[in-house]
């Protein structure tokens, strides 16, 4: 059995985010290659996969706060220093869909970008702060 076999077998009996029913996270078999054999790449995706359950929560009340709600989520590790999170997020009122892509080096971006365009999560009057919920 290869060492890269053994590897993303680990990470995905080992972390929570692998098994979660909300979203879903994509690792390229390039990812777990590299992981397998450099530490450094290796202790990055571990790290990232750590923290992903929780930057996933945040999403989802940040999300709420505006009216909105994620109804469809893949994280995808492509190369080391590489995400790409596609979210979906429906408004409650209008029941529209609205899709964006947040493209990172880490986990710890994918919540600093959706902040810093909320305006994308919000109507235009809500952002603007009159009828401000949180």
């Amino acid at each position: 059995m290869l060492m890269d076999d053994k590897y993303e077998r680990h990470i995905k009996q080992n972390y929570e985010c692998m098994k979660a029913d909300g979203y879903q996270v994509e690792i390229s078999q390039r990812l777990y290659y590299r992981a397998a054999k450099d530490k450094t790449i290796g202790k990055w995706l571990e790290q990232n996969l750590d923290m992903l359950p929780d930057c996933m929560k945040n999403l989802r009340d940040m999300i709420s706060v505006t009216g909105g709600k994620i109804v469809s989520c893949v994280c995808r590790m492509e190369n080391y220093n590489n995400i790409s999170t596609e979210i979906g997020a429906a408004d409650k009122v209008s029941k529209q869909i609205t899709r964006s892509t947040i493209r990172t080096t880490n986990v710890r971006e994918i919540e600093a970008q959706v902040k810093y365009n909320s305006i994308f999560w919000a109507s235009e009057t809500e952002s603007a702060g009159f009828h401000a919920k949180a």
